[in-house]
């Protein structure tokens, strides 16, 4: 029982280490809208979100709508801006708390070891 347990700790803990798997951590993707209707796709880890706020300017599509903003922490003390519509950034705040629960629970299992970078 104790082999089979070093084993695949050792077996995990190799994995976790692999360029691979550590180069590749998980990612929300977005779609995104400036105030022309020029669109785009975003990628950020959901740790770096700080917060989704209005935007400046209405949605080209649809005038009733105000554009959102998603700001993203840069690692300098600055943010990176990026604008949404609001269904996108609803998506987005579903999949950061989706991500999150999952989180969770591999946290309240305890059987999972957890390795943060």
């Amino acid at each position: 029982m104790k082999a089979t347990l070093a084993f695949s700790t050792l077996l995990l803990l190799s994995l976790l280490s692999s360029p691979g798997f550590a180069d590749d951590p998980y990612k929300v993707v977005f779609e995104t809208i400036d105030c022309n209707g020029n669109t785009g796709f975003a990628t950020v880890g959901p740790d770096e979100i700080y917060k989704v706020g209005d935007g400046d300017c209405s949605h080209p599509q649809h005038p009733g709508q105000k554009l959102k903003q998603l700001l993203i922490h840069d690692g300098s003390g600055s943010y990176k801006v990026y604008t949404l519509s609001q269904e996108e950034a609803k998506n987005v705040m579903l999949e950061v708390k989706e991500y999150m629960r999952a989180r969770k629970g591999v946290l309240e299992r305890s059987d999972s070891i957890i390795i943060s970078h």
